[in-house]
């Protein structure tokens, strides 16, 4: 896949003189209850990419998900974070909380300008051409650098392109570059861990890589789906008994090493200390809640043989101290490996980053994005990419 690269963009500024004002579809919805900035900071690069031609950078985002009856309420404004964004991207850039139907382009001076929280508007989700126009109006050129919402068909990542020169920013291409190394020239052995609740959101991802994988390990509330499919009892545990059909075609089509729990900490719910137990000793009324120490200690000896890791959705239930000794474990290995050189590791999803805490800054690779780089590693063609490969 050729993009059009930020080096291709300045090209293009360079033989038009009369552009001087780019947008950048960005992705500032950062978490509410956690000050991970990682989205701000991974925009950086290419706002001052373009603030060094002399260019202005209208910024526009999205931010959680309004309802119509939520159009311009507080908690779902960019307002919130936008002290934040400053600190990364600079004290002077200006936050417009004007609608924009009631803006005039002409008149924004500022170097850097945000525009309010994209979902007010009904024409953002509905790929609609007219609001397109709209945004197009802020601008005479279009950068895209949030990959995380590149499996949109939004207008601010499909329908713009449509209207205005189009390109990759760095974070878009540095996500494509790094997730293009899971499924070309794949450096072996390759480990999968797909963790998170349930099957039904990840059937995709586990049928791509349990054909190109050489370790699938399934984890998470997810797991208890397969155990559940191969006649374990599991009790109150979390699965989709829907799904089993499905999770056992997935076992034995599987060309990749299928590793399942052996072991668990189960508990009455998730304000009580955990036990560790076997998966036929699993008590009654109880839950699984995070992999047991043998299944850890195998998927740590797994890890310590791989040379490349792909990690996606929780393996435990982190956010409880009873139920997070496995994450930190086999965070810490994957971390100790991959600093160590004999191991890359992909790790993406918002859960799968929280998981990590501390460890991220040891993975090779921390994608910013959750759906997208489902899909993208699942083979799907992402809509927002389209746009922007040279043919």
């Amino acid at each position: 896949m050729k993009l059009k690269t930020f080096d291709t963009f300045k090209q293009y500024v360079k033989d038009n003189d009369s552009v001087n004002r780019c947008i950048v579809r960005c992705d500032l919805n950062l978490p509410s209850s956690v000050k991970d900035l990682s989205r701000v900071y991974a925009v950086k690069d290419t706002v001052d990419g373009i603030l060094n031609l002399g260019m202005r950078v209208i910024l526009i985002s999205h931010y959680k998900r309004p309802k119509l009856e939520d159009k311009f309420r507080r908690e779902f404004s960019l307002s919130s974070i936008v002290n934040d964004v400053r600190k990364v991207l600079g004290m002077d850039m200006q936050f417009i909380e004007s609608s924009i139907f009631e803006l005039n382009p002409n008149v924004i001076d500022s170097k850097i300008v945000l525009l309010e929280n994209l979902r007010f508007y009904d024409g953002e989700t509905q790929n609609n051409i007219d609001f397109a126009k709209i945004l197009a109006s802020f601008g005479d050129v279009y950068i895209n650098d949030a990959f995380s919402v590149s499996h949109r068909e939004h207008a601010s990542v499909c329908a713009i392109t449509k209207l205005l020169p189009s390109f990759a920013g760095f974070t878009l291409e540095n996500e494509l570059l790094w997730l293009s190394k899971l499924s070309q020239n794949i450096d072996r052995p390759y480990t999968a861990i797909i963790g998170g609740s349930k099957v039904s959101t990840k059937m995709n991802i586990l049928k791509k890589v349990s054909q190109i994988a050489d370790n699938l390990i399934i984890a998470g509330a997810m797991a208890n789906t397969f155990l559940a499919a191969r006649d374990f009892k599991m009790q109150s545990s979390l699965l989709e008994k829907d799904l089993c059909n499905e999770a056992i075609e997935i076992i034995n089509s599987s060309k990749a090493k299928i590793i399942l729990p052996t072991d668990c900490v189960v508990s009455a719910n998730l304000e009580t200390p955990g036990i560790q137990c076997n998966l036929e000793e699993i008590p009654q009324g109880y839950s699984c809640y995070d992999i047991g120490a043998k299944t850890t200690k195998l998927i740590q000896k797994i890890i310590s043989q791989s040379r490349t890791i792909l990690w996606n959705g929780a393996i435990g239930a982190f956010e409880y101290s009873n139920f997070g000794r496995a994450t930190e474990i086999v965070s810490k290995e994957i971390a100790t490996q991959t600093q160590c050189g004999k191991l890359t590791s992909i790790v993406g999803g918002g859960e799968t980053i929280a998981s990590i805490g501390s460890h991220k800054k040891d993975m090779s690779f921390v994608s910013t994005a959750g759906g997208a780089f489902l899909e993208f590693v699942s083979g799907f063609e992402l809509p927002g990419l389209r746009p922007l490969i040279i043919t």
